[in-house]
């Protein structure tokens, strides 16, 4: 398959947005902050970012939740008005791991959750203080 073929296959438009995030992966009930995190691009099912840390590598299919700033957290909820919002942030799951540049960096794709595809007590427990 080529480049092409891949991108035409999106459903959503990815906007360049290079921005150090807070950042935070689910571990039990508690959310465990990483460092060294960057986003590559966004758009309005998930963001792409990098880390040079091997230790801010989530696992695959974790939840995570990733801060953004208000301008962002407005066009997500434009364009997408279910995602769970919780404390200036989205939820979402990682559902790629792949190396950046070699040797120095690795790339994340996290997908934000929406509400509809979850039940009430998932999304409390999410967001429970």
């Amino acid at each position: 398959m080529n480049l092409q073929d891949s991108e035409d296959r999106r459903e959503f438009l990815r906007v360049d947005y290079d921005n150090q995030l807070n950042f935070k992966v689910l571990k039990g009930e508690k959310l465990t902050g990483k460092q060294d995190v960057w986003s590559r691009n966004v758009s309005a099912s998930g963001l792409l970012f990098s880390t040079s840390s091997e230790a801010s590598i989530p696992a695959l299919a974790s939840v995570v939740w990733v801060e953004l700033n208000q301008k962002l957290m407005n066009v997500c909820q434009e364009i997408e008005n279910d995602l769970v919002i919780h404390n200036n942030g989205v939820f979402g799951r990682v559902v790629r791991i792949s190396e950046g540049e070699s040797g120095k960096s690795y790339d994340i794709g996290v997908c934000f959750l929406r509400k509809k595809d979850m039940t009430p007590e998932e999304i409390q427990t999410l967001t429970a203080e």
